[in-house]
Order: structure tokens, then sequence, then C-alpha cells
């Protein structure tokens, strides 16, 4: 039996492939991106932000410590902020204040790195529902295509188990089994990334 950890965060904690970092990147990088879009002025920079973000996170993952639910989310909100600090600090600037959501002179960046703020939960919940999506792309080659239009009708569109039992020619029982088999899939990939 294989001592590789089933997440996709234990592995790139332990001994990664380049196919894992493939897969992070996939998830991330677009993430990252769409984040530092409430920074009009970063421009063609914001690119290169996000490349700086996923580089410190390759120089300092193995170091990670998840010690509550959250905390990779929050680990990566946080140098993210650092990252968008840095920027206008070099640059000797400010962000642009009247950030959409945010109380006029909000300093957007401290409440992006403060868990408690509405922005820092609302970027947690963008997180997880990117990284959701992002993780069935990466599962779906592990089922074969009934089992994963079984589960889409049934677990994601909320089609009843008896109507997705008869549209396919299955039991109920076989419904709910897919619907098990592919949730602990996701788990066991997703478990440190979302919670």
């Amino acid at each position: 039996m294989s001592d590789t950890p089933l997440t996709l965060l234990g592995r790139l904690q332990g001994e990664p492939d380049p196919e894992d970092w493939a897969h992070f990147h996939t998830l991330y990088a677009p993430l990252i991106r769409s984040w530092l879009r409430i920074f009009p002025e970063l421009g063609d920079e914001a690119a290169d932000i996000v490349q700086e973000v996923l580089m410190i996170v390759v120089q300092e993952i193995a170091r990670f410590e998840r010690q509550r639910d959250g905390a990779f989310r929050a680990w990566l909100r946080v140098i993210t902020a650092n990252k968008v600090r840095s920027y206008f600090k070099k640059r000797n600037r400010r962000p642009l204040t009247g950030v959409p959501g945010t109380e006029p002179g909000t300093d957007y960046l401290t409440d992006l790195a403060d868990p408690n703020s509405e922005i820092s939960l609302k970027w947690d919940q963008e997180h997880d529902r990117h990284v959701f999506q992002g993780l069935l792309h990466l599962v779906k080659p592990d089922f074969t295509p009934q089992t994963w239009e079984i589960f889409t009708r049934y677990a994601l569109d909320g089609v009843s188990a008896a109507a997705v039992a008869q549209e396919y020619n299955v039991s109920e029982a076989a419904v709910f089994l897919v619907k098990s088999r592919v949730l602990k899939r996701l788990r066991d990939v997703a478990q440190g990334l979302i919670d």
C-alpha cells in the first residue's frame, strides 16, 4: 500500500510531483488573479503578483501547519495581502479607496489579513466555491461518465434520487452510493483546502 497522501495539500507538503503543482496552479492562479481585480491600479503587474504568491507557497508549503479549519486559505489570503501591500510600498503609493463592499476609509489590506473581517469572510466563501469547482474537475476522471452524470444530476443539480434512478435505469441505492463515493473522493483530495 502506498504512503502517498490522498490530499493535494498533503502531497504538496511531502514529495510533490509536477502534476501536483500543476493541479495546484490550475486551482489557485485564477482565484488569486480574481482576488487582485479589486485593485485595478495593479494592471498587468497583477500577473506578476500571482506568480510571487505562488512562489512563496512553493517555498513555504512544507512548513505550513494546519492548526484549524480554514488555516490554508487564511495563510494564502495573508500572503496575497502582504504581496499587494509590498507592491504599493515599493511604489510609495496607496491602493485606491472606495473598494466595492467596504466602508469609505477602510484599510482594505489590513481587513484582508484579519480573519474576522467582512472582506476576509467574503474571500473565504469565494475561495471555497472556486476550489470546490476546481476539485470537481480534478476528480471527474476518476469516475466513469455514467457515474459522474448520476452524481451531477443528484448531488449538484438537485434532481431526486428516484428520478435519477429511473433516468439511468439503476436503483435509488445505487444513486446514493454514487454520491457517497464521489463525495468521499472529493473529501480525500480537498482535506485542508476546504473545510
